[in-house]
């Protein structure tokens, strides 16, 4: 299991090396997940090596959602001044995403 957490930090501090270096405006993290997974995808690691400790932090993922929690709390005034935007914009967002998933999978989902 070592190993596994040693290979997602590794990629994760690589998707970080690589957002610095280039200047992106997109998330480390982003940038290792999908270099995680392009590493995966190529046989590059194996799947054996990364699954047990990519179980165990999903087993406790709630755990990280709660600094943003927090976080969201110093931003108070501003959530209660735009909450109605932010209600529309999330149920909106959230119905689009389940429309366009759908017409992808009814397009390029297996037929059984």
């Amino acid at each position: 299991m070592f190993k596994g957490v040693l290979y997602i930090f590794l990629f994760l501090v690589i998707g970080e090396i690589i957002v610095y270096l280039f200047n992106l405006s997109i998330a480390g993290n982003i940038v290792g997940m999908v270099a995680i997974f392009i590493a995966l995808k190529f046989k590059i690691i194996q799947l054996k090596d990364v699954k047990p400790a990519s179980d165990q932090f999903i087993k406790y993922m709630v755990l990280f959602f709660v600094p943003y929690g927090v976080g969201l709390m110093a931003f108070y005034d501003i959530l209660k001044m735009h909450w109605i935007a932010i209600v529309v914009g999330t149920v909106l967002s959230t119905i689009l995403t389940l429309y366009i998933t759908a017409i992808v999978l009814q397009k390029f989902g297996k037929n059984e």
